[in-house]
């Protein structure tokens, strides 16, 4: 059996690569002295050009910052409503027929994500993280509460960023204070994935054809002996057009097993005209198939700045993930839960109302939002089953 070198392993080994180039660069050069901790697939760099950063820049504009830091008390506010209407609406959902229900998924690397996503995935993690941590650490420093240590982390296949504010400075502020802080993180990712969102709408041109993300293994299309591979697109059957996965299912709609087809195919920046006999459709003997997989985005949408097929293709993925990402975190992260941002956020105001029982009030908050997430969750898997991104 012939060994082949598929994008996904390029990848992980690409990973393992990474984490030995570390670790021995680490362990030669002793490079804790610079402030990078390096352990076998972990690091912690500390950095006090990034505590500076945070100074500077909340000093320079303090009147913008301090109009962000409430804007973002606001949008905190609409994204924690939103957040839990989102959860019991679709809870609601499961039992009384007045909706689609949305699955919800733990984000579980391989599990809940698909293998060939994660360099997308991971560069949003890296993005989103970035973007969350800066902003509370410039509202941190504009509230006068210290920062203690700012910097980058990594473990396994995860990379991120963190602020650490001073936690006894931190609770004697104000309460305004500390909300304008706590809220800054996930308005700033709403607003970075709002910003890629237009990016993206600037960037690409209208579809131009049919996405595939997979060949199915034993397929017509796999059968028939031709190089096609992962974000080749179709762009016509039998000589018909086919810009959007609408118009595809209709020149296929009463495809037939046995039928030929021939399929125009964007490959490499090139277009190449394959001939295939369909089969039967494993959900529908009677329907034929071609034998390839599409995904959420269905459609390949060339970049307006005449890159290649498979660069558009990364690029596109890049930016939805981020803005897919950005926006989920921005939700999610309001949910008025530990560890999210959102259960201090609802916690503080109610502390400084209620006189006693504070930790049992902390304690309903919690068990009430992951009671209600975790059947969102077990309701997802055991009627919808396990469905990877």
């Amino acid at each position: 059996m012939a060994f082949t070198l598929t994008p996904e392993l390029t990848f992980l080994l690409g990973v393992g690569f990474f984490w030995l180039a570390i670790y021995v660069l680490a362990t030669i050069f002793h490079l804790e002295k610079r402030g990078l901790d390096v352990k076998p697939l972990y690091f912690m760099y500390k950095s006090k050009a990034l505590n500076s950063f945070l100074d500077r820049t909340a000093q320079k504009r303090r009147l913008l910052w301090k109009v962000w830091g409430n804007i973002s008390l606001v949008f905190s506010i609409g994204l924690m409503v939103f957040s839990i209407y989102f959860l019991t609406n679709n809870l609601v959902r499961f039992f009384v027929p007045i909706g689609p229900v949305s699955p919800v998924y733990p984000v579980i690397p391989i599990l809940t994500i698909r293998l060939y996503w994660l360099p997308y995935f991971f560069l949003a993690v890296a993005v989103i993280i970035l973007s969350h941590e800066l902003a509370h650490g410039i509202i941190a420093r504009l509230e006068g509460i210290p920062v203690l240590s700012t910097g980058i982390v990594a473990f396994l296949l995860f990379f991120g960023a963190f602020v650490e504010p001073d936690e006894k400075e931190f609770e004697k502020a104000s309460v305004l204070s500390r909300l304008r802080m706590l809220a800054a993180g996930s308005s700033t990712n709403l607003i970075t994935a709002l910003l890629v969102f237009l990016l993206m709408t600037g960037s690409f041109a209208p579809p131009a054809g049919v996405l595939i993300y997979d060949v199915t293994s034993g397929g017509p299309l796999a059968e028939s002996g031709a190089n096609v591979q992962r974000w080749d697109v179709i762009q016509a059957v039998n000589g018909t057009a086919v810009s959007t996965y609408n118009q595809y299912l209709d020149v296929t709609r009463n495809l037939e097993p046995d039928e030929t087809l021939t399929l125009t195919i964007l490959h490499a920046n090139r277009q190449e005209n394959i001939t295939i006999v369909t089969d039967r459709s494993l959900s529908n003997s009677s329907k034929g198939r071609v034998g390839f997989e599409v995904g959420f985005v269905p459609v390949y949408s060339p970049s307006r700045f005449g890159l290649d097929q498979y660069t558009n293709v990364n690029l596109f993925f890049s930016l939805f993930w981020t803005y897919m990402l950005g926006v989920s975190v921005a939700i999610f992260n309001m949910l008025p839960a530990f560890p999210f941002d959102g259960e201090k956020v609802v916690y503080y105001p109610l502390a400084s109302l209620v006189k006693k029982r504070k930790r049992e009030l902390r304690w309903a908050l919690n068990a009430f939002t992951w009671g209600l997430f975790a059947l969102n969750v077990t309701l997802s898997i055991v009627l919808l089953g396990l469905r990877p991104l």
